[in-house]
């Protein structure tokens, strides 16, 4: 992969957005280039920036089926990785990301440099397909 990895992260917590952005910017290798709380607001940016990674929080207010989710978002961006994110615990977040059918998972209490490489990990099928 050349260049910076563009990130989108979707999670209602403001916190947690504000959290990613700064651990995942620090190296300079990746931008966060939108973040968002809703469903609605995540398609509207992942059309508009078509990010090579998507992190996705499983638990959303305002989404009722992520199934429906995921399937719109790869609709609008393909070769956009999608990366679901949660602080449940691991095996019930891997059993949920093979059910959507998402790219990846990571739980979001990781150490900053177990964030920045999930990342690097999803991106590399994604650079495969021609995101870039």
């Amino acid at each position: 992969m050349e260049g910076t990895i563009r990130i989108a992260v979707c999670d209602d917590a403001r916190a947690v957005k504000m959290l990613l952005r700064h651990v995942l910017e620090e190296d300079g290798d990746m931008q966060v280039v939108s973040s968002t709380s809703t469903g609605p607001a995540v398609l509207d940016e992942i059309g508009r920036h078509r990010p090579h990674v998507l992190l996705l929080d499983l638990l959303l207010p305002d989404v009722a089926d992520p199934r429906v989710l995921v399937r719109q978002l790869r609709e609008r961006s393909p070769d956009t990785a999608i990366v679901l994110i949660s602080n449940m615990p691991a095996s019930d977040l891997k059993d949920q990301a093979e059910r959507l059918g998402v790219d990846s998972w990571m739980l979001k209490a990781q150490k900053p440099e177990q964030l920045r490489e999930a990342v690097r990990r999803a991106v590399g099928p994604a650079a495969e397909a021609g995101c870039r």
